[in-house]
């Protein structure tokens, strides 16, 4: 995968997500929720990363099945799009955390975030 291609899907999905968030916020949310509506729409979009990229990295292994013998040297544009989805997912999500929670309830996973998405680009640059 190109990384102009990289750089788009990844802004593609900062996008994405930053919609997905908006619009968990305008959907009615349990009474207990609304005295932390940030967390309640945090962990709403998480999940929603959560369910496309478990869907997405089965269907990687059904349309590239040599994946499962190699994961290190065997990849395909289809799984590099989704590493592109999840980097974004986590710039959305950083600076989500950055401006909207205090450094001493979230470092450990904004420490998370900068190490995954670090190493993940490290991998992928490397094949």
């Amino acid at each position: 995968m190109e990384l102009s291609s990289v750089i788009l899907t990844t802004g593609v999905s900062v996008g994405f997500f930053r919609v997905v968030n908006a619009g968990v916020g305008k959907l009615p949310m349990p009474e207990s929720a609304c005295r932390n509506a940030w967390k309640w729409r945090n962990i709403s979009t998480s999940f929603v990363h959560s369910f496309i990229t478990a869907i997405w990295a089965v269907l990687c292994f059904f349309r590239h099945p040599q994946m499962a013998e190699d994961l290190i040297e065997t990849h395909s544009v289809f799984s590099h799009a989704l590493v592109s989805l999840s980097i974004g997912y986590f710039i959305c999500d950083f600076l989500d955390m950055v401006l909207n929670q205090k450094l001493n309830q979230s470092w450990e996973i904004l420490f998370h975030h900068i190490v995954v998405g670090l190493s993940t680009i490290t991998v992928t640059d490397q094949n």
